[in-house]
């Protein structure tokens, strides 16, 4: 630790001498290629000299040496906060070592972990014959998973008096060691062998199912590239398959469908698979009379016939949701130990169907009522906010659905890590709901790294904080640097603060970014309230803002809009998000809409309306292919002159790689006469994609963006149009896809590039 606070220090006294130089790359090219996004400089020779260009006490920094003192200075802090983990896993004399090899870096890392999750000792002096044999078990099961069914493990061990033993294994069921085998040190090496692949899969006697659909259930059948890695078998992944196969056709009523697999052929030197399915579909199932009979301990039984369940297909899914949706319309009037037993009837029907009679048998027991509330392990946090979140008071029916609920409100607070509800007897008809807590971190810290094409590399810091004054409060503050912008964005939020599920936020924000023609600079605040409309399924949000917002190293802008104002505004926003994944969407839809007005009322020098609307569509066209589509439309409105009303600041700048690709970030936007650009009034976007899924990890895309705008709202909808033409690379990461993408121009405005690399990560809209 010591090491690494003097090795920060003398990184911290370098600073200043970096403030005062100007750092320049300085090459012997023989040619220069120059994307205007990414500043990528193509040279023959190798030879680069790193050099200071200005004399010792120059005090102008450069936008990239400010960046890379930021950069420095944020690592070698994050080497600091993390000397004492890194320091837990160096080799020190008389502690045990292990090490795993010969299944790829990756793989090699996965096996270890896999192994240390096992290990319940702190510090090893040595690894006995036990914790070896159960490591080699685990490798091997873990390998055969991945498809490799012949693996071999090697292992080498030193022991404690010195002497050196190897052994080999290939099944677990070998796996022994002489006692005692105390080893200071362990290798394991693997060698996998041979890869098992699905070559050809023959269905018989399929007629309810696409034979395609069958096929999919036992090899991916969205990749462009069919890999062996893609289409590995084992015999564990087989019988899921078959499961599978068996499950959908019994969704489509055929309950007696038997899926077997009649013939596997392996052929060990190659790893190829050929497998033989046999289907027996049997008759389908339709639901028939359906009827409800109550039994009440205190009162008469009730007997009922419910028609509207009659002829859909009779499923384990229909009957599952079926009886627990019967079983909640008692649960909800204190009938806690409702029990209900199924008895059905079948009748053949036409020959080809089956209709099967059903009698539900409803014993609801006695009623039970709420006796006490407990809270268990809630040490810091106050019991007022926590039975706020119950809406069931003590000597009510005990309704275990709304408890559920809550259970569910407190798990939202987003303060503990786990909340369990329990409950215990008081007498034959009152019983305790007992919620165990377990109280979370109070405080989290995190790094954000990104890129993009236009502000190149991202880095920041994100500090949040949990339960404040107990109350549940959060906070959260991000500091973020990028080659271009520098921001700080600082966010309370007081959960449930009016009433249930509509929360409370303020806001303090500040940026200062380098457009393409000007450098913004906003500064301010906002406070507001947001909640989630289960009526509509959209988070809602409403706020007032006030910002300092200013426009700076353009002389023009006082024509097109106020180069400094003061903004107060209302905002309301609205999202509906039915994507399936918010990352990667594959299927949904997406809807957001914005509306902020300025005005002098506002306590601002600003008066204005701005409407944001957006959408995104995401369908799957068969064979991995997939059509996403995105939607943007913004419009400024002002009731008078644009210069005297409108910040220069909130006008619309299009272009770059979530916009129109052919062009960097704002880089699309209106120009005058001089070429700057001044932003426009109204705008509308289209994003056409196609995206084709190669492999797991890969896949090609084809877009087409295009672009109406206009540089005053007069001219609206538009008097100008732009579009951009490309393709690219993507690769699937859990933040999101890291994208390579070109954009073609093919009818370029005067200035403009004829086309831009972008290379980004996320989803472009």
């Amino acid at each position: 630790m010591l090491n690494s606070v003097l090795r920060v220090i003398r990184i911290l006294q370098c600073v200043p001498e970096l403030c005062k130089r100007r750092f320049t790359l300085r090459a012997r090219p023989q040619r220069r290629i120059c994307f205007r996004n990414l500043h990528l400089q193509y040279t023959n020779t190798a030879a680069f000299d790193f050099f200071a260009s200005a004399p010792l006490g120059t005090r102008e920094i450069s936008g990239l040496s400010r960046s890379w003192i930021f950069f420095i200075v944020m690592f070698t802090c994050l080497s600091v906060c993390l000397q004492p983990a890194l320091a837990g896993h160096e080799e020190r004399p008389g502690t045990a070592v292990l090490k795993v090899r010969g299944y790829g870096f990756r793989g090699n890392r996965r096996l270890r972990r896999s192994i240390e999750m096992l290990d319940t000792v702190e510090e090893r002096t040595h690894y006995d014959a036990a914790f070896i044999e159960d490591a080699a078990f685990i490798m091997l099961s873990m390998v055969k998973q991945d498809g490799y069914l012949d693996p071999t493990i090697q292992t080498e061990l030193v022991l404690k008096d010195g002497a050196e033993k190897s052994y080999q294994w290939r099944t677990g069921a070998d796996i022994m060691l002489p006692r005692p085998s105390d080893a200071v040190e362990v290798r394991f090496t693997v060698d996998a062998g041979v890869l098992f692949y699905y070559e050809e899969i023959h269905i018989f006697g399929l007629r309810q199912l696409d034979m395609k659909e069958a096929r999919a259930y036992f090899i991916p059948t969205d990749f462009l590239i069919s890999l062996k890695r893609t289409k590995t078998f084992t015999p564990g992944k087989l019988n899921r398959s078959i499961s599978n196969l068996q499950d959908a056709l019994a969704r489509k009523g055929y309950k007696n469908a038997r899926v077997m697999a009649k013939e596997v052929e392996m052929e060990r030197e190659t790893g190829a698979v050929t497998v033989g399915i046999q289907v027996e579909e049997g008759k389908k199932h339709l639901v028939g009379r359906v009827r409800e009979k109550i039994l009440y301990e205190d009162r008469e039984e009730d007997v009922q016939d419910v028609s509207e369940h009659a002829a859909v297909p009779f499923t384990r899914a229909w009957l599952q949701d079926t009886t627990i949706e019967l079983r909640n319309r008692f649960l909800r009037k204190g009938y806690a130990d409702t029990d209900i037993d199924v008895r059905t009837k079948t009748e053949q029907k036409d020959g080809e169907k089956i209709r099967v009679d059903l009698l539900f048998l409803v014993e609801t027991g006695p009623k039970i009522y709420l006796d006490e509330i407990i809270f268990q392990g809630a040490e810091k946090t106050r019991q007022s906010v926590l039975r706020r979140r119950v809406k069931v008071g003590e000597g009510e029916a005990l309704d275990r659905l709304e408890l559920e609920h809550a259970r569910y409100r407190l798990a939202r607070l987003g303060v503990f890590d786990s909340v369990e509800l329990s409950y215990e007897d008081v007498d034959p008809d009152r019983r305790k709901a007992i919620f165990k807590l377990k109280e979370g971190k109070e405080i989290e810290a995190s790094l954000m790294l990104g890129y993009g094409s236009y502000e190149l590399l991202r880095g920041g810091i994100e500090l949040a904080q949990y339960n404040i004054f107990g109350l549940a409060h959060r906070s959260r503050l991000q500091l973020a640097q990028s080659f271009k912008s520098t921001g700080a964005d600082y966010t309370y939020t007081m959960p449930d603060f009016f009433r249930r599920n509509i929360d409370a936020f303020t806001n303090v924000s500040a940026l200062r970014r380098r457009e393409l023609d000007f450098v913004r600079e906003e500064y301010g605040g906002s406070a507001g309230l947001r909640t989630y409309s289960r009526p509509i399924d959209s988070d809602l949000s409403f706020r007032y803002s006030y910002q300092s917002v200013e426009s700076k190293r353009f002389e023009g802008v006082e024509q097109y809009g106020m180069k400094r104002a003061m903004v107060g505004s209302l905002i309301f926003d609205i999202t509906q998000d039915r994507r399936d994944n918010p990352l990667s969407p594959r299927s949904g839809l997406k809807l957001s809409g914005a509306v902020e007005m300025a005005s002098q009322v506002f306590m601002g020098d600003a008066n204005y309306q701005q409407l944001n609307l957006g959408s995104s569509w995401h369908r799957g066209v068969g064979r991995g292919v997939y059509f996403n589509l995105g939607f943007k439309h913004g419009l400024t409105n002002t009731s008078g002159r644009a210069r005297n009303n409108l910040p220069f600041n909130k006008r619309f700048f299009p272009g770059g790689d979530n916009s129109v690709r052919g062009y960097q970030y704002g880089g699309a936007a209106p120009k005058d006469e001089d070429k700057k650009l001044i932003g426009a009034e109204t705008y509308t976007l289209l994003n056409l994609e196609l995206e084709q899924i190669m492999t797991p990890s890969w896949s090609l895309v084809l877009f087409a963006d295009g672009l109406a705008m206009a540089q005053s709202i007069r001219n609206y909808p538009y008097d100008e149009t732009l579009y951009s033409l490309g393709g690219g690379l993507r690769y699937s990461t859990f933040m999101g896809p890291l994208r390579v993408e070109y954009g073609h121009n093919p009818s370029p405005r005067s200035g403009d590039p004829t086309g831009t690399l972008h290379i980004s990560l996320g989803f472009p809209f």
